[in-house]
């Protein structure tokens, strides 16, 4: 399961009027946001949305000369890492010029032009997608505990998750709502070994000892995805993990037959 994610452009696009006077309230949200970034980079299955040329406007206008104060040193170069690096892996989409509001407005009157077609466009795709998306954002910027709303003719809610020190942050609805998370099946308990059961053969799961379900977390964690099937490869007992989906997010796991497994799965671990 992947979560598409929003990021609030306002968290790293600043005023530099607003700067200027607000300067303590800048100081706490750039603290909020190395903890949306230290969050988001402690996940696994969650894609940032946006076209190459929002990220473009983003990265023009990030406030380069307000971050060289020493006290932002940190949040310009977590930032500038986050954005160069993790922003790379993101979700496009077409243009759709369909005038969409949203409730409150995330589209700055300091923006750019360019920037604010950008977010218009970004705003019409969240709202017109059946996908759900999730917007996060900080306390600094949303002051008030309402889901963001897109508004065209018709209203819809997107989840929204809102980052402050000592709140939930996107690692916990991760956690809690995308996290692809382990399940046993009984059936592939290790004592009972390899065996046929109804003319089919049934494998064990090797790594999983029947109570600490840490290590089959981790290979599920960190599984490639291939058609609707999660693979990696357990170097302890030298054998491919098969995760398959059974309930929701609620995935078992079972050692997979080398000559199962596709070649572009074989090929990503060189066997």
């Amino acid at each position: 399961m992947v979560a598409k994610i929003i990021l609030d452009i306002s968290s790293i696009v600043w005023d530099e009027n607003d700067f200027d006077t607000n300067a303590t309230l800048h100081y706490k949200l750039a603290s909020e946001v190395i903890l949306f970034i230290q969050a988001f980079e402690n996940c696994q299955n969650l894609k940032l949305i946006a076209r190459a040329e929002l990220l473009n406007n983003v990265m023009n206008l990030f406030p380069y000369k307000m971050t060289n104060r020493r006290e932002l040193f940190d949040f310009k170069r977590r930032t500038q890492h986050f954005l160069s690096n993790r922003f790379r892996d993101f979700i496009s989409y077409d243009i759709d010029s369909t005038i969409v509001n949203s409730q409150p407005n995330i589209c700055y009157s300091y923006f750019s032009a360019d920037l604010k077609t950008e977010i218009g466009y970004l705003i019409t795709e969240i709202h017109n997608n059946s996908e759900k998306h999730i917007f996060c954002t900080f306390a600094t910027r949303w002051q008030n505990n309402n889901n963001l709303t897109t508004i065209n003719g018709s209203r819809k809610e997107h989840h929204t998750v809102v980052h402050k020190d000592a709140s939930p942050t996107i690692k916990e609805y991760y956690l809690n709502n995308v996290r692809n998370v382990f399940e046993h099946n009984s059936k592939h308990d290790r004592i009972k070994g390899k065996r046929l059961e109804n003319g089919e053969w049934v494998y064990p799961l090797s790594c999983f000892d029947g109570t600490n379900i840490d290590i089959p977390q981790k290979l599920l964690d960190n599984a490639i995805l291939y058609n609707d099937k999660f693979y990696n490869y357990d170097d302890v007992n030298q054998t491919f993990v098969c995760f398959k989906n059974h309930l929701n997010n609620k995935y078992h796991g079972y050692d997979e037959d080398l000559n199962n497994v596709p070649q572009k799965i074989r090929e990503e671990f060189h066997k």
